[in-house]
């Protein structure tokens, strides 16, 4: 979601430390919901979690069948990976951190240039023989010199069987929904 400075100080309560977003979705009241929000013209972004604490409804308003992106649930999980492919404009590969995972891709930080979005890159955990799996960089940001990244997985096979059991052993422990 990207506000404008403006958009974004209006909402903001900081006696309460709470943001009232106008977002259109089916957000039930309660529920705990992870979204990113970007500040426009400042490349000032970040994903927000917490509960929805109050739902407006206004009639008339909703988005056209197919428009909402639901995804699978997302768990605090922070995993060593090695991300490879066409980055800045040359090949090479990085050190990224995941910040969260789901069982279809992650959020992802490292310290440097961030990579484009919409390019198409080789996702490994950092561990002996682990599977590498292709997806795509579906948002990229940058703050502090702290690059950000999402990835939507687009293999299956073993690497994706490796991914979605290395969760299922993560959220077994105990990791976060969020």
């Amino acid at each position: 979601m990207e506000l404008g400075p403006d958009e974004y100080l209006a909402g903001w309560d900081p006696s309460a430390s709470r943001l009232f977003l106008a977002a259109l979705s089916g957000a039930r009241l309660g529920a705990r919901i992870a979204i990113r929000i970007t500040i426009e013209g400042t490349g000032i972004g970040a994903t927000v979690v917490g509960p929805v604490i109050a739902v407006r409804h206004v009639a008339g308003l909703a988005l056209p069948p197919g428009d909402f992106n639901e995804r699978d649930p997302r768990f605090a999980v922070a995993w060593g990976v090695t991300l490879a492919g066409t980055l800045a404009g040359e090949r090479g590969q990085l050190a990224a951190q995941t910040e969260n995972v789901s069982s279809e891709g992650c959020a992802l930080s490292w310290r440097g240039t961030p990579v484009e979005a919409g390019t198409r890159v080789t996702l490994r955990r950092r561990r002996l023989l682990a599977p590498a799996l292709p997806a795509r960089v579906c948002w990229s940001a940058i703050e502090g010199g702290i690059a950000s990244a999402g990835l939507h997985l687009e293999g299956g096979g073993r690497a994706a069987y490796a991914w979605r059991e290395a969760l299922a052993r993560e959220v077994h422990q105990g990791a976060q929904a969020l």
